[in-house]
């Protein structure tokens, strides 16, 4: 497969492990708003750009990994990664608010489902790995090249 080829797999991996993962996170944030006593309703358009960062974040991962060293995809993908984390952390912060009144049960439910969230930061960029190697965008470990059948 040429450097483009395994470079648009790397791109299609990483929207299809953005998606995935990032529907998961969103809705990790609506169970952590209601067990917060907050609205249980969903924005779409909040929705939606909660999906596009989880997505963006991992494409220059996955090309890395198609095209570079591996150290260099892992590198990126941690980035994106922690970039997430900013975001993460101002929607938790305006969704949950203050937790004072709480009992004992909805404020471990809070915990639980906010790491929850967080741990989907962790899982993406193996997510989007998985995804490269089975897209063919990234040989997997291992794997030896096949040679030309030479013609008789």
């Amino acid at each position: 497969m040429s450097t483009l080829g395994r470079s648009a797999s790397a791109v299609a991996a990483a929207i299809v492990a953005g998606v995935a993962v990032g529907v998961l996170a969103r809705i990790l944030m609506r169970l952590t708003t209601v067990a917060a006593a907050g609205d249980a309703g969903f924005s779409w358009s909040g929705s939606a750009g909660i999906v596009t960062l989880y997505v963006v974040a991992m494409i220059p991962g996955a090309v890395a990994a198609a095209v570079a060293r591996r150290g260099v995809a892992v590198a990126l993908a941690t980035a994106g990664s922690i970039f997430l984390c900013v975001p993460a952390v101002g929607v938790a912060s305006e969704e949950v608010g203050d937790l004072g009144d709480l009992g004992t049960a909805r404020t471990v439910a809070v915990a639980v489902l906010g790491g929850a969230v967080f741990a989907t930061l962790v899982v993406l960029p193996v997510v989007t790995f998985r995804f490269a190697r089975r897209f063919g965008a990234v040989p997997r470990p291992g794997a030896t090249p096949v040679a030309p059948v030479a013609a008789p």
